[in-house]
């Protein structure tokens, strides 16, 4: 008997149709397309089971912090930030992009709208803790070289910080 497959994507599903809050009941998805994209840069298996505490989202932290979406057509997530409090400005606790949507433009635009949304907020400063492959999109999106701060996951590896200043002082 042929196993089942998970339906592909239509292109037409993959493109950006809108950027929006995300609701309290979409958490679990969100955390799905968190533990997918985490699992695009070839983790091994292990350390994906160690990732998926750290990633996961819950109702509540959608209630009560900033958290938007990309939305495609038909409704599918195609990636979806996070903010949390930093001393120093707001912090992007998530910023994902679901695999079959990388390189469309859509990190862009949410980093974009991330970038918006933190001078709505009158934040000083952006401040991303990134993982090490996705360093150089940050890189690419204006965001400076800010030190290293320990991994939640891995405390005896470093992440690369990025800081984006949004009030033209020195991060």
């Amino acid at each position: 008997m042929a196993e089942a497959r998970a339906p592909r994507q239509r292109q037409a599903d993959l493109a950006l149709k809108r950027i929006r809050r995300a609701k309290p009941a979409e958490a679990a998805a969100l955390s799905a397309v968190a533990m997918a994209s985490k699992a695009h840069w070839g983790y091994p298996p292990s350390f994906m089971a160690r990732c998926r505490m750290a990633l996961a989202i819950d109702p509540a932290m959608v209630a009560g912090r900033v958290f938007r979406l990309a939305e495609g057509e038909n409704d599918v997530i195609l990636g979806f930030y996070g903010f949390e409090p930093e001393p120093e400005g707001i912090g992007l606790s998530h910023f994902f992009v679901a695999p079959e949507a990388i390189g469309g433009g859509v990190g862009r635009a949410l980093w974009r709208d991330a970038v918006g949304e933190a001078e709505r907020l009158r934040q000083p400063r952006l401040i991303v803790v990134s993982d090490p492959n996705a360093a150089g999109f940050y890189a690419r999106m204006g965001a400076k070289p800010a030190g290293a701060r320990p991994s939640e996951i891995d405390p005896g590896r470093a992440l690369p910080v990025f800081c984006l200043d949004l009030d033209r002082t020195a991060c």
